[in-house]
């Protein structure tokens, strides 16, 4: 009864002492089946992947908390200078790359560029340091502007700034590109002009036409470089309307307006982030935020700006043009003569980096420039009559007088004595005098005995040779000759 009555009050105690005892097997076995349950997923390699790779192994669950290790891109080695022991060819090699580094040093009359602009203008200068760097007669200035326009005249005035600006630089030609900062409204006093509308038009038009007559005016070429696409839509499609603007105030103030935008859309005329660089490879030109511009940006929009300011600048910014000559010896370079097109037989050398081959610089199909020639040319002169001169030389040459000299190696050339008469005595005023004709058979038999009386034939023959016979040959007058052998005397006609 006592055990019986204490049963109730063990089975709490019996329950706690149970529990404690299947909590740890219990924990033991949540983290041993995963385990197992693990391994038991890996099949062994079969022959398979003994042959062609691959294994269970290699598609293993990540555990938590592990994570993969980083990959670093190694940069390519800079190069050094070649050590004095190295070879010659790595010496030279060393030689040519530092050589290529190095910036070219500037002329002291080197005409000046000047870029002025937002930041956009400070890509184009940057550009076009690196295209006019191995020219030692350009040099670019920068005095750009990131945060500046036409529109907030408060941060900065180019319309107050340019004029002292020109006479501090002095430059020879000045790059225009503004407009990215220009899409907000135009405070003029207390009133504000919202964008794109008829009198914001109106204000910034008069605004960029002052800046380019304020340009033009101090008698410097204008050269202004129109705005890209951009990411955004609504910016390119006020990119358009702003480019417009410029055109007509460079082009009013008598500067060059130079278009950039097919160069940086795709074939449908969208903005596109990459495209053919300078050298037609494709290339990232601009950056992830669709407005700035990557490396290959800037030179390709250089290199839209390159054709005109060395048109402007003349021989100066001319590839290969001659830095400094000492003592002011002037180049041996002759012009050309003054002759038709198409009797030239060679043109003057031209540097396959001249901005020319960019393209022709009239229509296609429109009139041709007159040159005046002092030559006729070979149309004119078969329509006229005239012989066209040989070319010395020239397997066309068919002058024989200036022929016979080259071909006649002697006074007395062998090729004269060839034919039956002499080239003197065809030349010559008197009539060629013909060669007797030839004696018959008969004849010249007799004038044989007669002449060798040792070889005559017997009397017998000699009369039945001597019989009368038909002339073959009028009658002739011959010369005297010695008495005939007995027998053998000729008969009247003989």
């Amino acid at each position: 009864m006592a055990a019986s009555r204490t049963l109730p009050h063990t089975k709490p105690v019996t329950r706690l002492l149970a529990l404690l005892l299947v909590v740890p097997l219990a924990f033991d076995t949540g983290l041993l089946v995963p385990a197992a349950r693990a391994v038991a997923q890996e099949r062994p390699r079969t022959i398979m992947d003994m042959l062609f790779g691959g294994s269970a192994r290699q598609a293993r669950p990540s555990q938590p908390g592990a994570t993969e290790p980083r990959r670093i891109r190694k940069k390519a080695p800079k190069r050094v200078k070649a050590p004095a022991g190295s070879s010659s060819a790595t010496a030279a090699s060393a030689a040519v790359d530092a050589a290529d580094a190095a910036p070219v040093e500037k002329v002291a009359d080197a005409k000046t560029v000047l870029v002025v602009g937002d930041f956009m203008a400070s890509a184009l200068a940057t550009g076009l340091a690196d295209a006019f760097s191995d020219d030692a007669n350009v040099r670019i200035v920068d005095r750009t502007d990131g945060s500046s326009g036409l529109v907030r005249d408060d941060h900065y005035d180019w319309l107050a700034e340019i004029g002292p600006l020109i006479d501090e630089v002095k430059p020879a030609l000045v790059v225009v590109m503004l407009g990215s900062n220009d899409r907000q409204p135009i405070q003029s006093g207390a009133e504000t002009l919202d964008l794109r509308s008829d009198r914001w038009s109106s204000a910034y038009g008069r605004r960029a036409e002052t800046l380019a007559k304020a340009i033009r005016g101090r008698d410097v070429p204008l050269v202004w470089v129109g705005m890209p696409s951009f990411k955004s839509e609504r910016m390119s499609e006020d990119m358009v309307y702003l480019n417009g603007v410029y055109m007509t105030a460079a082009t009013t103030a008598g500067g060059e307006f130079v278009d950039v935008w097919d160069g940086f859309v795709d074939s449908s005329g969208a903005f596109a982030l990459s495209g053919p660089d300078t050298d037609g490879q494709p290339a990232r030109l601009r950056n992830s935020d669709g407005i700035t511009m990557t490396d290959a940006g800037r030179d390709k929009l250089a290199f839209f700006a390159e054709k005109p300011i060395l048109r402007l600048l003349g021989d100066a910014g001319a590839p290969g043009a001659v830095a400094a000559l000492p003592n002011g010896e002037a180049p041996g370079f002759g012009l050309p003569p003054l002759a038709a097109v198409a009797n030239q037989t060679s043109t003057p050398a031209m540097a396959l980096n001249d901005p020319a081959l960019d393209g022709g610089e009239t229509l296609l199909g429109g009139p041709a420039r007159a040159v005046p020639a002092l030559e006729p040319s070979p149309r004119e002169r078969l329509i006229s009559g005239m012989a066209n001169p040989g070319v010395e030389g020239r397997a066309d040459d068919f002058d024989w007088n200036r022929k016979t000299e080259a071909v006649s190696a002697g006074r007395d050339p062998a090729i004269v004595k060839r034919g039956s008469v002499a080239l003197d005595t065809l030349r010559g005023t008197g009539e060629p005098v013909p060669p007797k004709p030839m004696p018959s058979l008969q004849d010249a038999i007799i004038d044989d005995w007669l002449n060798n009386p040792q070889a005559a034939p017997p009397a017998d023959a000699a009369a039945a040779a001597a019989a009368p016979s038909e002339p073959s040959q009028p009658p002739r007058a011959d010369p005297p000759r010695s008495a005939a052998p007995p027998g053998l005397e000729r008969g009247p006609e003989g």
